[in-house]
């Protein structure tokens, strides 16, 4: 299963010793308990086990060849979410308490016998000034303002969900990760076998999207959240 989205690793190689220094503020995975499970095409993976959850988070970074901008609005485009999200069936924003706090539904389509799956969930973005980097946390709604399940799907919960981008000149390095139950009657170690590939492929279409020639960059980044990182005054 792979919901909206998103990963990226490596930067020219006449750059590299610039790129050390940029990267020292980017958190190692390990110290914070990820186990390593893929070095592919630039794209690094892991995966992490919680005291709370039988479901194993996932996560992955990777450097992409479009601006913060542009990312953000790929993981906003709802019209285009078929191009490039795995299963994907609907979705909608529901609500906007602000322009960086919404309130967003996605369903997926999923294969016979298994019934589809939906999503209710806030994305918040804002920018981490010490990182120098746009932060988007998500997580589902826990009250009165999910509306009720549609017809025929289950409704799964995003305990924890994050990406983090990181401007790179012309480009943009992200580090994501996710961890969602799908909830029903799914073996736990069918979802984790999975979810565990959800990085790898997401941040390879992902890399394909954000190139499409209609790709804008999002209004609410250029308004709100550019202005606030310094590497783009």
């Amino acid at each position: 299963m792979r919901i909206n989205n998103l990963l990226f690793f490596g930067i020219l190689i006449l750059a590299g010793a610039f790129q050390t220094a940029c990267y020292a503020d980017v958190r190692e995975w390990t110290t914070k308990g990820w186990e390593f499970l893929d070095d592919k095409d630039g794209i690094k993976t892991f995966r992490k086990s919680y005291a709370n959850s039988a479901v194993k988070g996932v996560g992955g970074e990777a450097l992409v060849d479009a601006s913060i901008g542009k990312i953000l609005w790929v993981l906003m485009d709802h019209a285009h979410k078929n191009q490039w999200i795995d299963k994907f069936k609907e979705a909608e924003t529901l609500d906007k308490t602000s322009p960086l706090n919404q309130l967003q539904f996605v369903a997926f389509d999923m294969p016979f016998p298994v019934t589809d799956r939906e999503f209710v969930f806030i994305m918040h973005f804002h920018v981490d000034s010490a990182l120098n980097a746009v932060v988007v946390d998500m997580s589902s709604v826990k009250d009165g303002k999910a509306p009720p399940v549609h017809e025929g799907n289950i409704r799964g919960e995003i305990l924890e969900g994050r990406y983090t981008l990181y401007p790179r000149g012309d480009k943009t390095f992200v580090q994501a990760e996710y961890l969602a139950d799908p909830k029903g009657s799914l073996p736990v170690f069918l979802v984790n076998f999975v979810q565990k590939s959800w990085p790898m492929k997401t941040f390879e279409t992902l890399r394909t999207q954000v190139k499409k020639d209609f790709v804008q960059s999002w209004p609410e980044f250029d308004k709100d959240l550019k202005p606030q990182l310094k590497a783009l005054n």
